[in-house]
């Protein structure tokens, strides 16, 4: 088998209208496509499903399973983006920073999904990490 990549990333939200208004004007996310439960979404040429779920328990911080996602972003932009995600009083939960060869800073979703926007790429992380 040979993966080629990742196709889409599907993020369970509770409220379906509110989450694609955060992604729409927090990371400019364009609708492709909108169902009874679902969006599908374009950012940058990623592909996110959000799909809402009525009874989901609540995430707890030990929990197994995904951490966070991270999108790219150019060192020139970060600063202005850092800024931006304070302007709209994003939860951010961590930086900005310079960590692993970039910037980075992390910020919730109203669901409470962990974010990055993150400068860096792997080559870069591993060179600091060696």
């Amino acid at each position: 088998m040979e993966v080629q990549g990742i196709n889409h990333i599907t993020v369970r939200v509770s409220e379906l209208s509110r989450a694609v208004r955060f992604y729409q004007n927090i990371l400019g996310a364009k609708i492709v496509h909108k169902g009874n439960t679902d969006v599908y979404l374009d950012i940058s040429g990623i592909w996110l499903c959000l799909l809402e779920i009525k009874k989901a328990k609540p995430k707890q911080k030990d929990q197994i399973g995904v951490d966070h996602f991270a999108f790219s972003v150019s060192e020139k932009n970060f600063h202005k983006a850092a800024v931006y995600l304070e302007e709209k009083q994003v939860m951010i939960t961590r930086g900005p920073i310079e960590r692993g060869g970039g910037w980075t800073i992390s910020f919730l979703d109203p669901d409470g999904n962990e974010l990055e926007l993150y400068t860096g790429s792997l080559y870069e992380r591993m060179k600091k990490w060696k």
